[in-house]
């Protein structure tokens, strides 16, 4: 049985929380407790994801947000108020560290879409086929350039077991994997207005109005699904609830 040194939700400056999850990382050890760090961003900012360059950004919008990197994947994410992340890190030999990559986010969705049910929000996950057929459409001539616009925001497309409702992503992942363990990382959308986003990554006119309008059909927030404000705290609780109660996950609470 494993169980979980949950850490409660932190607000602070975003490199506060990269770092600090790096470290909670950097120092696990077999056999040890996973961790759950619950954390938002005050002020908000911009996360590019490891392998984006800064001219994926607006020139003219320069200055207007902070900047961070992320050492996984993905491309960019708006932090602050209406986003709540949670790192999930699995020290080395974790059950829940399977040696496939991409099987090793099923355990994790699964566990969000359980949680939001209890919110009120029905989702579902998405099949490794299904973010793989999207993908595709990068790579097809009458696609390609609408598609690779809508890539430079990580809810702009889907990953294999990240939450949707319907086809709008509300539960974005990521993933770092050291020696030490792995580093599971989840966005969840308490609210969804891209029009910031859409002008931090537009370089043109036309750009920001299709990446408006795009991002509004690829993403959701939870205010939207349920029918009201949702607090972070609610989320919080429903995702524990869930994860600490889960036999099949071989987990329990002490």
């Amino acid at each position: 049985m494993q169980n979980w040194l949950i850490y409660p939700l932190t607000i602070a400056d975003q490199q506060q929380h990269i770092e600090r999850s790096e470290h909670l990382l950097r120092t696990a050890f077999p056999g040890e407790p996973g961790t759950l760090y619950w954390s938002m961003a005050e002020p908000a900012g911009l996360v590019l994801g490891f392998s984006q360059k800064h001219n994926v950004l607006n020139p003219a919008a320069t200055g207007s947000l902070p900047i961070y990197h992320r050492r996984a994947g993905g491309t960019t994410v708006l932090v602050g108020p209406t986003l709540l992340s949670l790192d999930v890190i699995l020290p080395a030999e974790h059950p829940l560290i399977l040696p496939d990559i991409v099987e090793s986010y099923r355990w994790f969705g699964e566990a969000w879409v359980a949680a939001l049910a209890h919110l009120g929000a029905q989702t579902r996950i998405v099949p490794p086929a299904e973010a793989h057929a999207q993908r595709d459409q990068r790579k097809q001539p009458a696609t390609r350039e609408y598609e690779l616009l809508l890539n430079r925001a990580c809810y702009g497309s889907l990953s294999p077991y990240e939450v949707v409702a319907g086809q709008r992503k509300v539960v974005g992942f990521d993933m770092i994997r050291r020696r030490s363990g792995t580093l599971l990382q989840a966005g969840v959308l308490l609210q969804w207005h891209p029009a910031m986003l859409a002008h931090q990554l537009a370089h043109t006119p036309s750009e920001h109005t299709l990446l408006e309008q795009g991002l509004l059909g690829r993403a959701v927030g939870l205010d939207t699904l349920v029918g009201r404000v949702i607090d972070s705290g609610e989320v919080i609780q429903a995702f524990e609830h869930i994860v600490l109660a889960d036999e099949c996950m071989r987990l329990t609470i002490s």
